[in-house]
């Protein structure tokens, strides 16, 4: 039974699944776009699944998620914009911007150079033995 040596490294798995998720969210809005907070939420959920089955991760929350998209409005990388819906409610619209397109691409031609990596070839070679 591994339940106790997983509870003393979760937090590894989770900052590795926090770095990845902010990638992901940017991916979502490009992909999905124009999109709500909540429809982000549950594509990142969907996603995330089987890690949230396990009890690795929690569910998205609005309380996670809205900062990191402040902070990506901040950064220029989407932008959010108010409408009203029929119901006469106010929710935010995100899209991405120019600069979100460049980061997604320069990360995509950083994945795409480790994935050229004999080193990195062999570390996921690794992963998929197991």
């Amino acid at each position: 039974d591994y339940s106790e040596f997983f509870k003393k490294n979760k937090k590894m798995f989770q900052y590795s699944l926090n770095g990845f998720s902010r990638v992901f969210i940017l991916w979502i809005i490009k992909y999905y776009g124009p999109i709500h907070g909540y429809e982000i939420m549950k594509e990142l959920d969907k996603f995330f699944e089987r890690s949230i089955k396990d009890g690795v991760i929690k569910k998205s929350t609005s309380s996670k998620i809205y900062p990191i998209l402040k902070n990506m409005e901040d950064s220029e990388l989407i932008l959010g914009e108010w409408e009203t819906t029929d119901e006469n409610k106010q929710i935010k619209i995100y899209s991405i911007t120019t600069k979100g397109k460049v980061l997604l691409k320069m990360i995509g031609k950083s994945q795409k150079t480790l994935n050229e990596n004999s080193q990195w070839k062999l570390f996921m070679k690794d992963f998929r033995d197991y």
